[in-house]
């Protein structure tokens, strides 16, 4: 098996893009570039091309993904001693592998059997010299092995360079490098200058020379054959023209299909003729029966929306005759609803009259029983003061027992309380003005302060102003 081409896609530090090795030769071939370039990503995504599954995710897949995620892509073009292949791989999302038959065109195997295909390349893995041994960083293979496996692969590794440095200190040092070095320029002087032009008369110029002219040879030669290619081909047909033209028997026919196709070319110019006549005739006609038909259409029309007319007609007298109907009930109905209105109005302001009437006289009842109270307790209180000034007299003149002080100050308590009790039984209004409005209520002509709260023994008289 040969690698010729190795593709990626979503790989790594390559997000979002792709890159390719394409034409790789046989031999020894060098990927060189920078550190962090990305040469090992090649080897890393080649490795899960061969093998890891399309349908896992194990670490040597999941090295593969992107830091922002995404689908990677690994596709590669091997050759075979039974064709050339393309196979390809893309793990997560849209899981695939596919193997394509570059020769033929065509797919060969895809999930499973492609996976199966690919096993059968690779003949063994990683294990041994039947499979392909893989040097990255200093250890072989990629996938997670235990410790004495790693040990093991790391002294084959060792083994390894140590035979190819040898045989790179051999070659490279000593006589034997000078010899091979002065044999090699023996050889090449001995072919070109030093300026490494051909040497004339040596065998790399003649060789040149010959590889010219067998250049310029293949381009006359070519051009000749191709002139050839042209005229075997007008040859071959004319050949097969003449022969037709000399054969009696398809030249009979032929004259025969001449004749028929000219009395046929004749019976169809008549033909013709008539069927201008014809067209005319038919196009004259048409216009005829466009004129019909359009006469035909707008009397339709016409009579249709006459039709529609009569019927709207009919429907807006029986809808007239219904709206003066349903306009005579609406004025009896109003008429009706007006008498009730007025009645009702009537009976609302003999009951508001009642009601103020009836306001009056309970808030006059409350005020003669609250002031018959007053009155009742201001009796008792000028009798008290009465006792009070006759106690006081007799007090002056006789001396004043410790008994007559306290029933003294007790009567005054009770005095006190009795005003204070006839006070709280007044009526009290506070007038507040709003707007700017002030003294606008006035009682005996007296207007009333705003918001300051006024005592009345009795009844009074409000007077609004304007009201």
């Amino acid at each position: 098996m040969k690698l010729t081409a190795l593709r990626l896609h979503n790989v790594k530090r390559f997000a979002g893009q792709g890159v390719a090795i394409e034409n790789i030769g046989d031999g020894v071939n060098e990927l060189c570039a920078v550190n962090e370039f990305g040469k090992s990503t090649f080897f890393e995504a080649l490795h899960a091309l061969f093998f890891q599954s399309h349908t896992g995710t194990p670490e040597g897949v999941r090295l593969l993904r992107p830091y922002n995620g995404g689908n990677p892509v690994v596709e590669a073009d091997i050759t075979t001693s039974e064709g050339r292949y393309r196979l390809t791989k893309q793990f997560y999302g849209g899981k695939l592998a596919n193997v394509v038959d570059l020769d033929r065109g065509r797919l060969l195997a895809q999930a499973d059997e492609a996976e199966a295909f690919i096993g059968k390349l690779i003949h063994g893995g990683t294990a041994g010299p039947a499979g392909l041994l893989w040097v990255r960083q200093g250890v072989t293979g990629l996938e997670k092995r235990s410790k004495s496996e790693e040990d093991g692969e790391k002294r084959v590794r060792e083994s390894l360079l140590s035979s190819v440095q040898g045989e790179v200190e051999a070659l490279t040092g000593g006589r034997r490098m000078a010899e091979i070095t002065a044999a090699c320029e023996e050889e090449l002087y001995s072919l070109v200058t030093s300026t490494l032009r051909p040497k004339s008369g040596g065998l790399y110029a003649a060789a040149l020379d010959e590889r010219d002219k067998l250049l310029k040879d293949e381009q006359r030669l070519s051009a000749e054959v191709t002139g050839l290619r042209d005229a075997l081909d007008k040859r071959r047909m004319a050949l097969a023209r003449l022969s037709e033209l000399e054969n009696p028997e398809e030249g009979a026919t032929r004259r025969e299909a001449i004749s028929a196709a000219e009395a046929a070319v004749e019976a169809a110019k008549s033909h013709s003729e008539a069927l201008k006549a014809a067209e005319a005739e038919a196009a004259l006609a048409a216009i005829h029966h466009d004129a019909a038909q359009h006469a035909l259409d707008s009397f339709r029309t016409a009579l249709k929306r006459a039709t529609d007319l009569r019927q709207q007609s009919i429907i807006a007298q029986h809808r007239r005759t219904e709206v003066l109907d349903r306009r005579a009930s609406a004025i009896t109905e109003n008429e009706q609803a007006m008498a009730e209105v007025q009645a009702a109005e009537l009976e609302e302001r003999e009951a508001r009259e009642l009601l103020a009437r009836l306001d009056a006289t309970l808030l006059a009842r409350d005020a003669a029983e609250q002031l018959a109270g007053s009155d009742n307790r201001l009796k008792q209180a000028e009798v008290a003061r009465t006792q009070i000034e006759d106690g006081e007299a007799a007090l002056a003149m006789l001396a004043v027992p410790e008994q007559a002080v306290e029933q003294l100050q007790a009567l005054e308590i009770e005095i006190a309380s009795l005003r204070a009790a006839h006070l709280a039984t007044l009526p009290t209004l506070c007038m507040e003005y709003r707007d700017a409005a002030a003294d606008l209520v006035t009682i005996d002509a007296k207007p009333l302060p705003h918001a300051e709260d006024q005592s009345f023994a009795g009844t009074v008289r409000l007077d609004i102003a304007g009201i």
